[in-house]
This record gives C-alpha cells, structure tokens and sequence, in this order.
C-alpha cells in the first residue's frame, strides 16, 4: 500500500468488483474510458485477477483509490511500464465515484504513484493521453508538471463526436525540481 495525506493507493481485491461495476457500466464513465460496451461480474472479476498477474510480472500497476478517512474504493490508478531500455511508462487516473471528483483526491493520487514511477520503479518519463475535451483532467495534469507533447487528432469517436488525443509526459528530473520548489 502507498498511504498518502487522504487517499491510499492499494491493490484492487474481488470484494472491489461491485463498486466498480456500478461505475464502469455507467455511460458518462465509458465515455471518458473510452470503452463502449458494459461489463459483466465475470468481466470485472476476471479484469482484477488480471492485474494480479500483471503487477507480478511487473509490467502493469494497477491500484485502488481508496480514502483515508472512509476506506471507500473511488477510482483506479494505472502505471504501465511501456519500455525497459529507455524507462518510460504510461500513467491513466480515473476517479469513477463524481462524489470523490474535484477534491484534489485524484491530483494526490497520481502524485503518489508518479512518485512510485519514479522512484521505486526507476522510469525517467511518464506518458499519457486525454481527450481533448477533459479540461479538468488537462488541468491536474498540467498542475503536476505534464506538458503536452503532441496532438492524434480525432483519435476517438465518442457520443457521434471525434475528439484528439492530448498527448503529455513528464520527465523525472521536471518532477523532481517541482517537488523541490515546494519544500
């Protein structure tokens, strides 16, 4: 577990899958996932076993928002290890419950496990992508130092729209003279 002021990143446990279904099935959070279909109990069990495996194998880390103060499951974290030679990742955040949304959970959330990426995994660059018109997102994402590094233009068809990708990394030693600056 990686325990920070208000939210505690831990691996997902079967008990999870309802709470998770309950918002992975509902069309507003699709959207955003970028997934079209529901998923089924069985799927859902089957996606946590598979991200047991996954860390095992140390190529995906895939952790439970949980808060602190409840230990109520919000959202997920995912930090996906996209090349050895030259340590890069990926990094996806998604708080799923809108009553845990705009609280700053999820901006202590992803600084929990950009500081995991970094310093226990050793990367040298986090990567990711939004769509372009998740302002709140872009905002936490910029907040933490990501700067936008490319544009894959009308890379996804979403409610009879295409939307660009917004692609953005940040470097460890960005990460790291921002975390300087703050002390």
């Amino acid at each position: 577990m990686i325990v920070g002021k208000t939210v505690t990143l831990r691996g997902l446990e079967l008990t999870d899958v309802d709470e998770l279904l309950v918002y992975w099935n509902d069309i507003q959070f699709m959207n955003y996932s970028g997934r079209i279909t529901p998923m089924s109990r069985e799927e859902g069990l089957e996606w946590i076993r598979r991200t047991w495996d996954e860390r095992r194998q140390g190529e995906i880390y895939t952790f439970a928002i949980s808060t602190n103060k409840s230990q109520k499951y919000i959202g997920n974290i995912r930090l996906k290890i996209l090349n050895t030679v030259s340590k890069r990742g990926d990094i996806s955040l998604g708080i799923f419950n809108p009553e845990f949304r705009d609280k700053g959970l999820g901006t202590e959330a992803l600084e929990l496990a950009i500081e995991f990426g970094f310093e226990t995994l050793n990367l040298l660059s986090l990567e990711l992508r939004v769509f372009s018109n998740n302002f709140r997102a872009i905002a936490v994402y910029k907040k933490l130092g990501f700067r936008e590094i490319g544009v894959r233009r009308k890379a996804d068809y979403i409610n009879g729209e295409f939307l660009d990708d917004l692609m953005m990394d940040l470097l460890v030693e960005e990460w790291r003279i921002r975390k300087t600056l703050e002390v």
